[in-house]
């Protein structure tokens, strides 16, 4: 029986240094994204070995992440062949940390849950954090509008704003997709939105999209997008304060035209209050 003890104790002793030459960490800088939003996460390699731990194309040693959706248990197949961590050598008792934006490897354009883990394997061994779950989900819709192209006619871009509560406070999002090619644009966190008053949305003929929305009491957002057939460009962002309370006759003047564009009877085609 003693013997038995023995070994299951030098077996533990054994199990714990190995688990122990590499500690890897993952962390989500969310725990729910928007569809179509970059999803980041950071990964944390500590090399507690005796050895160097050498991240090169060609070697044995190598970072991989795995994610798999809840519902099913299917685990996605990367996309992108690029390796997660660039090349580098991570000598005893160094560490070293990457973001690694994950829906450029994986296509993540399904709402769900996800469960990722990262993966270190270095010398035959396999290090791996614990299974992380993170959702995606469509937002709460507020807006939406489409844009055409005079020299495509065929491509049309879906503006969506959508709103979602992320650390105790409504957020505004602008989901952007093309039809009939069903591209996915990065969906852009327009910040803080304050729901007593509608957002705005403004889709020029020339491509140019402006989202106004409150964000405090006293405090617009005002996002500027240049939307081109194959680019989309955030070129400006500013607060205007409240035009109730402002001095400004810029400010007043703007939500003076905007509020007049309201009134009309005939919209253009690429007017969506």
């Amino acid at each position: 029986m003693k013997t038995w003890k023995i070994i299951a104790s030098l077996l533990i002793v054994a199990y714990s240094s190995v688990a122990q030459q590499i500690d890897v960490r993952l962390e989500l800088s969310h725990n729910v994204y928007i569809l179509g939003e970059p999803i980041v996460i950071k990964v944390s390699l500590a090399n507690n070995s005796r050895n160097a731990l050498i991240l090169e194309e060609g070697s044995a040693d190598k970072v991989e992440i795995e994610i798999t959706r809840e519902t099913d248990k299917t685990e996605l197949d990367s996309r992108n062949s690029a390796p997660f961590f660039p090349a580098m050598k991570i000598n005893p008792g160094q560490m070293a940390q990457q973001n690694i934006e994950i829906d450029k490897w994986f296509t993540l354009c399904d709402t769900g849950k996800y469960l990722i883990r990262t993966i270190v394997i270095k010398g035959g061994l396999r290090f791996e954090t614990r299974k992380r779950a993170f959702d995606i989900v469509p937002g709460i819709p507020l807006k939406e509008g489409l844009q055409m192209f005079v020299d495509k006619q065929h491509l049309q871009r879906k503006f969506q704003l959508v709103y979602w509560m992320r650390e105790q406070a409504n957020r505004l999002f602008l989901r952007i997709e093309d039809s009939p090619t069903a591209q996915a644009w990065d969906t852009i966190d327009l910040g803080i939105l304050s729901k007593v008053t509608e957002p705005k949305l403004d889709i020029s003929p020339k491509g140019e999209v402006t989202v106004i929305h409150r964000s405090t009491q006293d405090a617009f957002i005002r996002t500027v997008i240049w939307s081109l057939p194959n680019a989309i460009e955030i070129a400006e962002r500013n607060v205007l304060v409240d035009p109730d309370v402002s001095s400004s006759e810029r400010v007043r003047s703007l939500y003076s035209e905007m509020q007049k564009e309201e009134n009309k009877e005939v919209k253009p085609w690429w007017k969506f209050w």
